[in-house]
């Protein structure tokens, strides 16, 4: 009588019937294999899926000993898994997600050793012909970012020896600060349309205060100063996860976002009625996401003839040039919006170019004076 042959002993995958799981055996070890989602792979009759996830488990294995050898797609496919890792937010890991499976549509089989920037052109031409200089920017950023991370011995321990898209150039985004400025009457007007407390709440304190719409949407009574004069979005007061402010991983900084008197009434209000979870809700009750508000914001920016013009950002646009025709310095408005200067001074160059046509009017208005 022959002996059975124990389960998995070529490597093979096999079937786990008692958890509808499909498994590899290698040595003493049972390793569950699992889809590109993450999840186990099931069903007795799903063994080409259970093989695709051996072979894909395989190429990953061997990441690191076939260097520029490998396909792009393995080395993509490593930096998602290591932006999970990092707790990178939801809505930065869909997008690259999108941009890699779109790209590799195109090149399913390209080697890191092929990878040039003209792929990456051909690409956005061939695939997405209607993106401008901002999408492309943020694509190219994103691959950009994932072969850096892979030829770095301190980050994706330099699995493959160079970064073939090292010193590739993107195009400039598109810089909208000037075009989504809107004055103190029409943004007015546009409160007065609208008819939800809860919507005119975040607009308004988004107005006052100047800062991202997403601090407002994060924002609950434990950010709020001891003073209660500010939001402080820091690591002690920010659910384990979630982000805590843009540049927080950056500068490791908490972010202070002061609040005017107008603004801190409206927020204590909101304080009382919601002492735990979101301050800020919609019109239904739900939290506030960026897509949600953006949404929201489209809608009555048409009713009020601002489409294109306002955005969930024309808030922190307008306060910040208000603040510089003003006459603030570019630190003390960087210090308010929680920016830096040089950012305040690139976004807001519209500031200055409005002060010199002023200036030349001047100037053409006089005459001349005799010293």
């Amino acid at each position: 009588m022959s002996k059975k042959r124990k389960r998995g002993t070529r490597g093979k995958p096999w079937y786990r019937r008692g958890r509808d799981q499909w498994c590899i055996t290698v040595g003493d070890k049972i390793t569950t294999l699992v889809d590109d989602k993450g999840l186990p792979v099931r069903g007795r009759d799903n063994r080409t899926g259970a093989e695709k996830a051996w072979h894909e488990m395989a190429v990953m294995a061997s990441v690191p000993d076939n260097g520029s050898e490998n396909e792009v797609r393995s080395i993509l496919e490593l930096y998602l898994q290591d932006m999970e890792r990092r707790k990178v937010t939801q809505k930065t890991i869909t997008t690259y997600t999108g941009y890699f499976k779109s790209f590799l549509a195109r090149f399913p089989e390209l080697l890191v050793r092929e990878l040039r920037p003209f792929h990456i052109h051909e690409w956005w031409q061939k695939s997405h012909p209607a993106w401008g200089n901002s999408t492309q920017n943020l694509s190219g950023s994103a691959f950009k970012a994932a072969l850096r991370w892979a030829s770095s011995a301190g980050k994706g321990g330099a699995i493959i020896p160079t970064n073939p898209l090292e010193g590739m150039p993107l195009p400039t985004m598109r810089k909208r600060s000037a075009e989504v400025v809107v004055s103190d009457e029409e943004f007015t007007e546009l409160l007065r349309l609208i008819k939800s407390p809860r919507v005119r709440d975040i607009l308004f304190v988004a107005w006052e205060t100047g800062t991202r719409p997403v601090n407002l949407t994060r924002a609950t009574k434990e950010h709020l100063t001891e003073d209660g004069n500010a939001f402080m979005f820091a690591d002690w007061n920010t659910e384990e996860g979630s982000a805590v402010h843009k540049t927080f991983k950056a500068t490791g900084r908490p972010l202070a976002v002061p609040l005017t008197d107008a603004a801190k009434e409206v927020v204590h209000r909101l304080a009382d009625e919601h002492p735990e979870g979101p301050l800020f809700r919609t019109p239904t009750g739900l939290p506030w996401t960026d897509l949600r508000l953006a949404n929201t914001v489209m809608h009555y920016a048409k009713q009020a003839g601002l489409k294109g013009r306002f955005t969930a950002y024309s808030c922190r646009h307008s306060r910040a040039t208000a603040l510089l025709e003003a006459g603030h310095t570019d630190t003390d408005v960087a210090a308010i919006l929680g920016n830096t200067p040089g950012v305040i001074h690139r976004n807001y160059s519209h500031v200055a170019a409005k002060v010199n046509r002023l200036r030349d009017l001047l100037n053409r208005g006089r005459k001349p004076t005799e010293t």
